[in-house]
């Protein structure tokens, strides 16, 4: 098991690998490989009702919600981003002639550029 102490994507920050002995097709070598395996986090019902008593003896509950909405609002930023990333792509292949026009997706995307607000428009004093 591998564990990112530091991770830089959203998900669980962990790799799991299971040890496999492999035997050559004439059986004169043998040797270990290993194989990347789905791994999961959880927690016994026990665990989990001494992290809740813990959690309502913090007398501060602003310093949690604050960073339980800044952690949420960056999620959802990445997320943002990645989808940006996503229509660029499509808008690429498009161009390229890799993918046909599919001009359900190109309407919607005009429509989300017309509601998004003129951030160049000139404030000036009354």
């Amino acid at each position: 098991m591998i564990i990112d102490v530091k991770p830089k994507q959203i998900g669980l920050p962990t790799e799991a690998y299971i040890a496999l002995e492999e035997v050559s097709t004439d059986g004169s070598e043998t040797r270990m490989t290993f194989r990347n395996i789905a791994s999961e986090i959880g927690a016994q019902e026990a665990e989990e009702v001494g992290v809740e008593h813990l959690l309502r003896d913090i007398k501060d509950a602003r310093v949690s919600t604050l960073a339980g909405e800044v952690s949420g609002k960056l999620s959802s930023l990445k997320g943002l981003g990645k989808r940006i990333g996503e229509i660029e792509a499509y808008l690429a292949d498009v161009y390229s002639g890799k993918l046909p026009a599919n001009h359900a997706v190109l309407s919607a995307l005009q429509d989300m550029f017309n509601l998004m607000p003129n951030l160049r428009v000139r404030v000036t004093s009354v």
